[in-house]
Formats: C-alpha cells, structure tokens, sequence
C-alpha cells in the first residue's frame, strides 16, 4: 500500500472520529443549563466579541486578496489532511462551547471534509465571523501577515487565549462548588 493510500485511510478513518467528537460537543453544550448557562454565556460574549473586534481588522484585507487566491483556506493537501481531518471546524471543546453558545452554526458537511478538509467550508467559511475557532483565527497566509499589522493581531489573539485558558468546564459541569468537590473525594 502507498503512502499516499495510507493517508487517504487514515484520513477517512479520522473524519468519522472528528464527526463522533463533534457530536459529543453538541450534546454536552445542549446539557448545560441554569447558572452554568449564564457562565457559559458570559464568557461566550467575551470570546466574540473579541473574534469581532479581530475581524474588523482583518476583514478588508480579506476581502482584497482572497477573492483572486486560490487556495489557503481549502487546505487541500494530502499531507495536511490528518492534521485537519480529525476536527470538524478545527474546533477544540473549548472554543467551540464559546461559540456554539446561543448561535446556531451552519449544518456540517462531512463530504466537504474529503475534498476540502473543512466541514464549513463553502466558497469560504460558513461560520458567522464571530463563530471561527481560535486555530482558524491564528491562521494567516504570508500575503495576509505582510499586510497587516501582526503586533495588534497577537493583542486580539492574546485575549482570545486567555479567554479559553481562563474557561472552566468545571463550571459547565456545575463542579466549582466547595459542596461538588467534597463529594468527588
């Protein structure tokens, strides 16, 4: 078998762990409810508002190049394919509770993965701009990061991290009580 075959299977193989993977996110955002919802939205609203916030900077220097490339976004590249395959959206659990929250994202496409590695992609990403996950964010081509300005991209991205690190999914599992903790021992 060739490589070439090999990751093909292995490709194939890590969609359907990304799709099993996202479904579990799903059904664990659906669960959370009460204090731990208004938690959740909290930090939601934060993580958002700052992926706007970067947004309105990057936006007219997307609008300028990549309408004439053709490429970056698609990934297509075999040798890309594992890393990108075993995330639907390259979400992490994490960042895609800040955005699913109180926002319906697009319908997944799990046949867009095999040809473009990206379950929301579609002539562009699907995803509300506030709904990116924070790889996709960090992600600029080298056209992108000699046009802009990289120091206030990192100050943005800087509080988007901080906004996932500072996340508790204890507290999306209502464990941060003193009265949860005693009864785990």
């Amino acid at each position: 078998m060739s490589n070439t075959d090999n990751l093909k299977k292995q490709f194939l193989s890590d969609i359907h762990l990304a799709q099993k993977k996202f479904e579990f996110y799903e059904k664990f955002y659906r669960d959370i409810s009460g204090d731990r919802k208004k938690y959740l939205q909290a930090c939601s609203k934060a993580y958002k508002k700052e992926s706007l916030a970067l947004r309105k900077i990057i936006q007219p220097h997307i609008n300028k190049n990549c309408p004439k490339c053709d490429g970056c976004c698609k990934l297509y590249d075999p040798e890309l394919s594992i890393y990108m395959s075993d995330s639907i959206g390259v979400f992490e659990f994490i960042d895609y509770l800040l955005v699913r929250c109180d926002t319906v994202l697009p319908d997944i496409s799990i046949n867009n993965m095999e040809e473009n590695l990206c379950a929301f992609w579609a002539y562009g990403c699907s995803l509300p701009d506030d709904c990116r996950s924070f790889t996709c964010m960090q992600w600029f081509c080298d056209t992108l990061k000699t046009e802009l300005d990289m120091r206030a991209i990192s100050k943005h991205l800087g509080v988007l991290e901080s906004v996932i690190k500072n996340f508790s999914v204890k507290k999306c599992l209502g464990l941060d009580t003193e009265f949860s903790s005693r009864n785990l021992d």
